[in-house]
């Protein structure tokens, strides 16, 4: 939020990040009993489902890429009314069986999900050479395989799975948001796929889009600080090391 920001400014946006990571939870524990296609007409505004059309209709196939903002999780089952399928890559939870269960949630209505793993990155890779449609998030380094890179001034690490995968296959690399509107209602909006950077030198071209999709993200949280639903730390610490992670569910 900057330094600018009131200590009163900053009190609100972190309450707002809090109702918002229950709301977040509320929702998840829902989904089995949601009348997807009902939720679709009532409650969630959708845009730019036109652009998943054209990655499945042109074989490319297309990584959408988003953060733990509004509620990604909702959007994709307003994905589900619409008729689209999606192979998204989680992080490991632990025990085991918690694990499954989020999965299973999240999958009632036809999304598949898999912990990210080298089989699952090769199950990605395949969806995507048959225009499948692939999600991953870019706002928390789960593996503790992200690159160094400056977020809203501060320096963080940042994965960049989303952005290898769409590179290596030559999919589309669609960003995606959703804000959370008064409470329980939704706003998403899909792409325009990012015009992607391509040098010739595969690691820079990686780093560099995700430095731009990034950025891309930056602009709405500081439209909207409250809407991240992440509760551990992302920077790190003043000594150069990273700040422990909770495990939680996101």
């Amino acid at each position: 939020m900057g330094p600018e920001a009131s200590d009163r400014t900053v009190r609100r946006a972190a309450r707002e990040v809090f109702r918002n990571a229950t709301r977040y939870y509320a929702d998840l524990l829902h989904v089995p009993r949601r009348d997807v296609q009902r939720f679709s007409r009532e409650q969630l505004d959708l845009e730019g489902t036109e652009y998943l059309e054209e990655a499945q209709r042109s074989g490319r196939g297309a990584v959408l890429v988003s953060a733990h903002f509004g509620s990604p999780e909702m959007a994709v089952q307003g994905l589900a009314a619409a008729g689209f399928r999606i192979f998204a890559l989680t992080e490991p939870l632990q025990p085991e069986a918690l694990s499954d269960f989020i999965h299973w949630l999240r999958s009632c209505h036809g999304h598949e999900y898999r912990t990210v793993n080298f089989g699952a990155l090769k199950e990605a890779m395949r969806r995507l050479k048959h225009g499948g449609l692939i999600a991953l998030m870019l706002d928390r380094d789960v593996g503790g395989t992200g690159v160094p890179m400056q977020f809203c001034g501060a320096e963080t690490r940042v994965p960049l799975g989303a952005v290898d995968l769409a590179l290596r296959t030559g999919a589309d690399l669609i960003p995606a948001w959703a804000w959370r509107i008064d409470g329980f209602r939704f706003r998403a909006r899909i792409g325009p796929p990012l015009e992607v950077i391509r040098t010739g030198d595969f690691e820079k071209d990686v780093r560099l889009n995700a430095e731009r999709l990034l950025a891309h993200f930056e602009g709405h949280l500081r439209a909207y600080p409250g809407q991240w639903a992440v509760q551990e730390p992302i920077w790190e610490k003043h000594d150069g090391r990273p700040a422990a992670r909770t495990g939680a569910i996101q």
